[in-house]
């Protein structure tokens, strides 16, 4: 009976593991991706990227990440985060 318990205390610390790894901006990306239109995904960019960045997107900057969102929303929050991380936005934002 331990050793089921301490089994089950350790998976459980091992699935959090993850959770506790994950940065804002990935959490951000998963907010966006998360929701199920386009036109939500694209407000949910503007809220993200004014909550972090302290800042809003212009009308065409907001457009130019909606259409990459859309092109590469399959892709998942891991790689569309790395890329957001090697882009301009990454200083603008200290992500």
């Amino acid at each position: 009976m331990t050793k089921i318990r301490v089994f089950a205390c350790c998976a459980l610390v091992m699935a959090a593991i993850p959770a506790f790894a994950r940065s804002p901006a990935a959490d951000a990306v998963g907010a966006v991706l998360s929701r199920p239109t386009p036109v939500a995904r694209k407000a949910e960019i503007g809220r993200q990227v004014a909550r972090m960045c302290n800042m809003s997107l212009s009308a065409d900057q907001l457009n130019k990440a909606s259409a990459f969102i859309e092109a590469n929303r399959g892709k998942g929050a891991a790689w569309v985060t790395d890329q957001i991380s090697r882009s301009e936005l990454s200083y603008v934002c200290n992500i």
